[in-house]
């Protein structure tokens, strides 16, 4: 076979759908993988306001467990107590300590109202989302479905 039979041979190889295969039963059937394309044009509100306001809490309770453990580590080491004397020493202060709890009521309360608004922001973008598709036909996706329905044929070559 000639040099540029061969690099054409290994281009149309690289261009055919990927074919993988699985164990079904005793025996192995071979699956192809194909590339399709597909065309979004609307996405519900609602889900979208669920997802992101499932994933807002999430990242809130992520935030908040952080805190603590920065909060408690800073405390063991030595740091909040540095930073209280450092502060009473130069603005010349009797008293003044920092209230941990005060300070996690606020960040929690701070970072939850964040957490929401950016649940609405992103409900929001999908609205405009929606909008703009409707204008412009959507937006084409391209999906690669690994398995079908459809066995491939083994060729006797």
């Amino acid at each position: 076979m000639s040099d540029t039979s061969q690099a054409q041979r290994q281009q149309a190889l690289a261009t055919e759908p990927e074919v993988t295969n699985r164990r079904l039963g005793y025996r192995r059937q071979r699956f192809e993988a194909r590339k399709v394309r597909r065309l979004v044009r609307h996405v519900d509100p609602w889900s979208i306001l669920k997802l992101s306001l499932l994933l807002a809490l999430c990242l809130w309770l992520m935030q908040m467990i952080a805190a603590v453990i920065l909060w408690t580590v800073a405390t063991n080491a030595g740091t909040i107590s540095s930073i209280e004397n450092f502060v009473n020493s130069s603005l010349s202060l009797q008293d003044w300590s920092l209230d941990g709890e005060f300070i996690f009521r606020q960040f929690g309360l701070v970072s939850l109202l964040g957490c929401l608004g950016l649940a609405a922001a992103v409900v929001i973008s999908t609205l405009v989302f929606n909008l703009i598709s409707d204008i412009i036909g959507g937006v084409w996706i391209s999906v690669i479905e690994e398995e079908t329905a459809r066995p491939v044929r083994e060729s006797n070559q």
